[in-house]
């Protein structure tokens, strides 16, 4: 490097000098240097090492040993992890906090034992493909022997020059990773022999070796009837401690594994359901690398076919997906050259590519084991966790293509599916194709279906519509797309339709048709009978208005009894009133347990409203310690596997800190600096809304940094902000939002702002169509014949 920028520069080296740039030069000394550390000077000639076929072997640099400290995990072949999707920005080698298991305590008591011991020890850590065997081994080297030296042969020929040349001092690691790869190949057999003498010397020296369980029986094991291949390998092995590492972390281990807060770690228990984390951590980001990679002439019918499972899973289909769903929706992910070209087997070749093992462990499609029984279910498939957590940031504003959803309307799993699907497209404005599709779930028996339809009519207008549709499910006994009706038309201000609505559906006497009417009834003996039925049969929210109308007539026990009730039963609302009550009454402490216990259990708006009810006391410290408690709390529960509601009580938190700042004439921009540090991309959106005003770019920046790890707040405030600016960038961004699930709504309102009122009004009435394009008027349907199904496998649409 040096002599190249001399070069670049012109300057060129001294006579005496240009030997310093030739690296011949280097090599020699390099060789002299290990020959005069050992006191042989020919050790190239008179000891040059001798394969077992009795050809002199390759002759090379020599891998010295160097100080352990000197090694970084990469090097000694420790796999790089997946990173933790939470940072600003992750680059290069990711390390996450490690574990410890109870193999670790056997292999780090062998090894203290060597440290303070004068022989040699042999320890061989045996465990299949990304199970954790070469990290093990460098987290036990490193706590245990930090003082010793560290060799690490790449291969065979360098194991035999370097015990030829005797460099392996006392207090040596002699580092085998992969020694099946070392041993079982050519010239392994004189490197295992070699070793086995250095093994009889004295002085303290700890060979660690990591090899797949299979290998060690092939080596280890006599074969009968032939000659046999490995005696030396197998008298070494024979010789070693042997500590399997197990393929997936037990109950303790995974507790600890939750105790931290390594994001790493944290997305490898959200997606590792059978707990095999190891194999998830190594082989995640080879994994992602193969999949976005896979842009080849035959690679890219693999890769559509597993994003069409990718948006099916993120977009709602739980169900194992079937084959024919990815069949029907995979032309749409391809170009016209590549639909073109696909060869007749282009699918079985895609399902190849997609069931490729990556690193021995995963593939990004696997196979559905049988509901009883052994086996694998046929026609199914599954995708790799992992893969669906990425796809959930990276594909957040993308919409899938025609062919994806036509695929889906027919080959979807289940009604419960198709319904999670329709949903999904109401909330990204395609409401004639949610129409259909939650018409297929409701035909198929899914009783929320009904409800999600006749909201979409009701706020259509076409309430008439609805109605029918509603007498018929109240009439087969389920009044909740009535009530639906009832709500939606009391929101447009029709008070006494809902009421006569809501009064026909309690008519079933379900519960939370009993809630309702005792919402619309005035305060009195018919609404109290009918929150205590509905009480008696389990509604949670029948409690928190029961315990209301108890307090109102001066019944306090019963009014707390109740509101406990609801809030065991997880009523948010009973529980901010148990909070509430023990803040008025000047139970700080228990109101703190109580709202601790709740935020624990995945809910921080009452410790929230705790800090503003302690702001208003007039107590800023302590208002401002619980204030910063929600925000760590929400970073700790950032990547949770339960989806909670942390959003509400991040606003309230920092609407504690910034209103103080601003009572005390502090530093707002303190809050929000320290906000921005956090992980949670809630937290980032949270500090960017506080600085929009006075920093807009900076706001920008960090609504991006969210919106980039999957914060659709984020994506609905970056269109807000671009509003005042280039109108196509602004309708870009309010594009972007509603491909993420921010309703069409916002988008409406901008073509209104922009004098396009009859776009604005057709696009709330109806919706856009799959592509993007408003859609023309459309009338609820009945369901289409399915005599199409076949043509839809082949793409026919």
């Amino acid at each position: 490097m040096i002599g190249a920028e001399a070069k670049r520069q012109g300057v060129e080296p001294l006579s005496d000098e240009r030997h310093l740039f030739d690296p011949d030069h280097w090599r020699r000394r390099h060789q002299e240097a290990a020959s005069e550390r050992t006191g042989r000077q020919n050790h190239r000639t008179a000891r040059q090492p001798v394969l077992s076929d009795g050809e002199p072997a390759i002759v090379g640099f020599l891998d010295l040993p160097r100080p352990l400290a000197s090694w970084q995990p990469e090097r000694l072949g420790v796999h790089a992890a997946i990173a933790d999707p939470l940072r600003t920005a992750v680059t290069g080698f990711v390390l996450p906090a490690y574990i410890t298991r109870r193999h670790d305590s056997d292999l780090r008591e062998l090894l203290a034992d060597a440290a303070s011991g004068e022989d040699a020890v042999v320890i061989v850590l045996s465990g299949y493909s990304c199970t954790g065997k070469t990290r093990t081994a460098y987290e036990a080297v490193t706590a245990c022997l930090e003082d010793w030296a560290l060799a690490y042969p790449k291969d065979a020929d360098s194991l035999c020059r370097m015990l030829a040349a005797d460099v392996l001092g006392p207090r040596t690691v002699l580092w085998l990773n992969e020694a099946q790869e070392l041993l079982g190949g050519h010239g392994g057999e004189a490197a295992a022999a070699a070793l086995r003498r250095r093994l009889e010397q004295a002085g303290p020296l700890a060979v660690i070796a990591t090899i797949w369980p299979d290998h060690r029986r092939e080596l280890a094991e006599r074969p009968t009837g032939v000659q046999d291949p490995h005696p030396q390998a197998r008298a070494l092995l024979a010789a070693a401690r042997v500590i399997t590492v197990p393929a997936v972390f037990d109950g303790p281990a995974l507790r600890r594994l939750h105790d931290t807060d390594d994001g790493s770690l944290a997305v490898a228990a959200r997606t590792t359901p059978d707990g095999s984390i190891t194999q998830t951590l190594a082989a995640g980001p080879a994994l992602v690398q193969w999949y976005e990679q896979a842009d080849g002439t035959q690679d890219c019918y693999g890769k559509a076919v597993v994003t069409a499972a990718m948006d099916a899973r993120r977009l709602g289909h739980t169900s194992p997906i079937p084959l024919a769903l990815l069949e029907g929706a995979a032309p749409g992910y391809l170009t016209d050259a590549q639909r073109a070209a696909a060869p007749r087997e282009w699918f079985e070749t895609a399902l190849a590519f997609a069931r490729t093992n990556i690193k021995g462990v995963v593939s990004a499609l696997g196979d559905v084991p049988h509901d009883h029984g052994m086996g694998a279910r046929s026609g199914v498939c599954r995708l790799a966790d992992y893969l669906d957590h990425y796809a959930r940031m990276t594909r957040l504003a993308c919409f899938p293509p025609a062919s994806f959803w036509h695929a889906v309307e027919h080959f979807a799993a289940t009604p419960a599916d198709l319904y999670e699907l329709g949903c999904a497209a109401e909330r990204r404005g395609r409401l004639r194709l949610a129409a259909a599709l939650l018409r297929r779930a409701a035909d198929g028996g899914h009783g929320r279906a009904w409800e999600a339809i006749v909201t979409m009519m009701g706020y259509r207008g076409l309430t008439a519509e609805a109605e029918t549709l509603a007498r018929s499910a109240l009439r087969s006994g389920d009044p909740e797309p009535m009530l639906a009706l009832a709500w939606t038309l009391s929101e447009f201000g029709d008070v006494d339709e809902s009421e006569r609505l809501v009064r026909e559906a309690a008519a079933t006497r379900r519960p939370s048709a009993l809630t309702s009417l005792a919402m619309v009834l005035p305060d009195g003996p018919e609404a109290e009978a009918a929150l205590a039925e509905a009480v008696e049969l389990g509604d949670l929210d029948a409690s928190f208005h029961l315990a209301e109308l108890r307090r109102n007539v001066g019944d306090l026990a019963e009014y707390e009894k109740l509101l406990w009730l609801g809030a065991s039963a997880g009523d948010r609302n009973a529980k901010g009133e148990l909070v509430t009550r023990k803040c008025r009454a000047g139970e700080w402490d228990e109101a703190e347990r109580l709202a601790l216990s709740f935020a624990e259990g995945g809910d921080g708006f009452e410790l929230a409203m705790m800090a503003a009810e302690r702001d208003q006391d007039g107590d800023r410290t302590e208002a401002e310690r619980l204030a910063w408690m929600v925000v760590e709390l929400a970073e700790r529960h950032a990547l949770s596997v339960v989806r909670r509601p942390w959003p509400g009580a991040t606003f309230a938190a920092v609407a504690v800190l910034l209103g103080q700042c601003f009572d005390d004439e502090g530093d707002p921009e303190l809050v929000v600096g320290r906000l921005s540090e956090f992980r949670n991309p809630q937290t980032w959106a949270v500090a960017a809304w506080a600085q929009e005003a006075r920093h807009p770019g900076r706001a920008k920046a960090l609504y991006r940094r969210a919106a980039e790890r999957g914060d659709r707040y984020a994506l609905d405030r970056l269109a807000m902000m671009e509003r005042h600016r280039n109108a196509d960038d602004a309708e870009r961004a309010h594009r972007a939002a509603v491909d993420a699930g921010g309703g069409v709504g916002p988008l409406a309102a901008l073509w209104e702002n922009q004098g396009r009122a009859e776009e604005a009004e057709q696009a709330q009435h109806y919706g856009l169509e799959i592509d993007g394009s408003i859609a023309a008027p459309w009338q609820f349907q009945p369901r289409r014949s399915d005599s199409s199904e076949r043509d839809c496998r082949h793409g026919a649409w």
